[in-house]
């Protein structure tokens, strides 16, 4: 759905600037009410592009009840189900456990540097000197110096401007790291001197008053580039970000510099809490459980964050191959990181031809699948009933693309480009007999015990 670009043609150019107002009202109206429902399917986990409702959507201009636009509703019901789909899917049907599926041959894992820590200094073992490998005291003078600066010009900090010092900054950080250990109701609880309360900490850290200025003034960037930046706001040449690229751009250049991950990787999200003051829009309202998406790729060995980027809204999304694949393309550089990797990610991201581009990178791939998304096996010979008993699983495969339903206690749909349909796995599944429950061993395809055992980890991971 595209804004409307262009009146009707027995408008002419001379339409009262009234007209042209409501015109203009109309438009924005069609937009935000695309805009908003895009974003609400984002929040839910679907891409606006991919999983945008196709199937039987007419125009306002058809008759939805003539008997043509029946026929024609009902031959593409039926072309959904031909022998080959328009998407290039192989649709002769469904197969089954028992049929044999192509040997593959495994990806050869030829990463551009040996996986692991990187270039770590021969002391560097404290949780500060980690901090400083992301936060190096070059980064660290330059935000004291833009705080310096800015503190100058805020006509927030009273009358007269105290110069920060690193220390001072280096003490800031250290309370806002606190502060996340132990939760107050209020910042000053922080600094209360009760009988029943009363932290210790933040009082020898800095005062009160100290933190509140330094929150309010804070700055990363040259105040004078922010000028020049923010005449350019509503052009191309606007940079949403401006206000924290340095220490953005060092961070992400510092993440790869000490660690090259191990042939498993995935793609996730991290929210970060919304904070005033930025020109980015914070997914959802005023919900404490959501604020500004990061999409970041991480190994799958041990959760270090190889790299990551900020979604920056929609005006910046594609509207070509959607969100979920310029995410993972962004962040999959096959120069950066070498060849055979193995990519696993959640139903967000799984597209085919996501899959089939990787591939072109020699990036392998597999995760779980939604059934209404673009490319998905449409056809309906042979394929997983409802009331299949656990264990059942059928597949079907168009070149290196693999696609795999499932019966657990829910139906399960996966996509890959490195396993077999069946491996002759098993697993523990409870199923109900005549009078109670039994533990019987069922099927379980490649992809799906793959995929679970590294869910599993990456949970056990953060406990």
């Amino acid at each position: 759905m595209d804004p409307i670009e262009s009146t009707e043609n027995g408008i002419e150019n001379s339409t009262a600037s009234s007209d042209e107002d409501l015109y203009i009202c109309d438009q924005d109206s069609v937009a935000s009410s695309v805009d908003s429902t895009a974003e609400e399917m984002f929040l839910n986990g679907l891409d606006p592009v991919l999983d945008w409702p196709s199937f039987d959507i007419y125009t306002p201009e058809e008759d939805c009840d003539s008997e043509a636009n029946i026929q024609q509703r009902k031959r593409s019901r039926l072309s959904s189900t031909s022998s080959t789909g328009g998407d290039g899917v192989s649709t002769e049907r469904w197969r089954s456990s028992d049929e044999t599926d192509v040997e593959l041959l495994q990806p050869d894992f030829t990463p551009v540097q040996v996986p692991g820590p990187k270039f770590l200094p021969h002391k560097c073992s404290s949780p500060l000197q980690f901090f400083q490998l992301l936060f190096p005291k070059i980064m660290m003078q330059s935000i004291v110096g833009h705080t310096n600066v800015y503190g100058t010009k805020c006509k927030d900090v009273g009358e007269r401007w105290r110069y920060i010092s690193l220390k001072d900054l280096k003490s800031y950080i250290g309370f806002v790291i606190y502060t996340g250990l132990l939760k107050c109701s209020l910042l000053t609880e922080y600094w209360r001197e009760s009988h029943y309360f009363s932290p210790s900490f933040p009082a020898q850290v800095m005062s009160y008053e100290t933190f509140v200025t330094i929150a309010k003034t804070l700055h990363f960037s040259n105040t004078k580039e922010d000028e020049q930046n923010y005449s350019k706001k509503g052009t191309a040449a606007y940079e949403r970000l401006g206000k924290i690229l340095p220490p953005y751009q060092l961070i992400r250049e510092a993440c790869k510099t000490y660690f090259h991950p191990f042939q498993n990787i995935t793609i996730d999200e991290r929210i970060v809490a919304p904070q005033p003051r930025t020109g980015l829009n914070a997914m959802g309202n005023k919900s404490t459980d959501r604020g500004y998406k990061l999409f970041a790729l991480t190994d799958c060995t041990c959760g270090y964050t190889w790299d990551f980027f900020i979604y920056e809204g929609k005006l910046r999304a594609s509207q070509n191959e959607g969100l979920s694949y310029e995410s993972v393309m962004a962040l999959v550089d096959e120069n950066m990181l070498g060849s055979g990797y193995k990519l696993f990610v959640d139903k967000f991201y799984t597209s085919p031809t996501l899959f089939r581009d990787l591939l072109g990178k020699n990036i392998y791939a597999c995760g779980p699948v939604l059934p209404s998304r673009k490319g998905f096996p449409k056809i309906l010979v042979n394929r997983l009933s409802k009331n299949a008993p656990r264990g059942t699983m059928r597949w079907i495969r168009d070149d290196n693309l693999l696609f795999v339903e499932w019966k657990d206690s829910q139906e399960v749909q996966m996509c890959s480009t490195f396993h077999k349909a069946y491996e002759g796995d098993t697993v523990q599944r409870k199923v109900k007999g005549d009078a109670h429950r039994t533990l019987v061993e069922v099927p379980i395809p490649a992809v799906v015990l793959d995929y679970n055992r590294l869910v599993e980890f990456q949970w056990s991971s953060f406990d």
